[in-house]
């Protein structure tokens, strides 16, 4: 990711419509499916802007390879414990987790294979413990924003599902996510062509507030039903109990 990426999340993590709906979605999603005062993983962090409210409901171990987004979480987050290291070699204990956040890492081109990355997320969940992942959707998708964020590849869901079970997970919910931005996001990829931007830059507040209302309509629907595709993609996984 480009470092001034880094600023700019920090700066809209709080404003920005995305990273808000974002986290709740995940809020709906994942959180009832963990334990009571969970050990969570923030996986590929960045500067906190999806995960960092974790810690109100458990101890968050903040990952990132990069130093510059820990010291951004830091600052911003003082209460998560900052671990730097490789999402794929986390050097975590055996069953040290009870849940795994990990939003739009596995698209990532310094993800040299996103299976490598599940297995050890694998490794260090508890048995019955929980990940959630939420990646970039519609493979045949590529816009200046991908190129802005050093985007490798995106998946459908039914490639997040099966990355998921061959690592050894049990998939308890898939979802598409922001179904309405894909058509505008093909238009936009249309005219941006070989451009570089952040997807962080400009849109103005009442497109945003516009937004936000539409994603906070869409969860409601997502409560009920799987979406099949979206412009991202959620999954909600277990690690299998010792008991089965």
């Amino acid at each position: 990711m480009e470092p001034d990426e880094y600023r700019r999340m920090a700066d809209a993590e709080s404003s920005h419509w995305w990273y808000r709906s974002t986290r709740e979605l995940v809020r709906q999603e994942f959180t009832s499916r963990l334990t009571h005062e969970p050990v969570l993983l923030d996986a590929g962090c960045g500067t906190g802007a999806t995960g960092a409210w974790l810690s109100s409901i458990g101890r968050v171990i903040a990952l990132d390879v990069e130093q510059a987004a820990l010291d951004l979480y830091g600052e911003l987050h003082p209460g998560a414990e900052l671990l730097r290291a490789d999402v794929a070699r986390t050097g975590l204990p055996d069953g040290h987790i009870d849940g795994i956040l990990c939003v739009t890492v596995l698209y990532h081109r310094a993800i040299e294979d996103p299976a490598d990355v599940l297995r050890e997320y694998f490794r260090v969940l508890k048995p019955g413990g929980t990940v959630c992942l939420v990646e970039p959707g519609v493979r045949r998708l590529r816009r200046a924003h991908d190129r802005h964020t050093h985007a490798a590849r995106r998946f459908s869901r039914a490639d997040l599902v099966s990355l998921v079970r061959r690592a050894g997970f049990d998939v308890r919910r898939s979802t598409g996510a922001y179904t309405f931005l894909v058509p505008p996001a093909f238009l936009k990829s249309l005219i941006e062509r070989d451009g570089s931007a952040s997807d962080l830059d400009g849109g103005g507040r009442r497109v945003g507030r516009a937004l936000e209302f539409i994603a906070a309509l869409e969860r409601r629907v997502i409560r009920r039903i799987s979406l099949p595709f979206g412009l991202s993609v959620l999954v909600v996984a277990s690690k299998p109990s010792d008991n089965g």
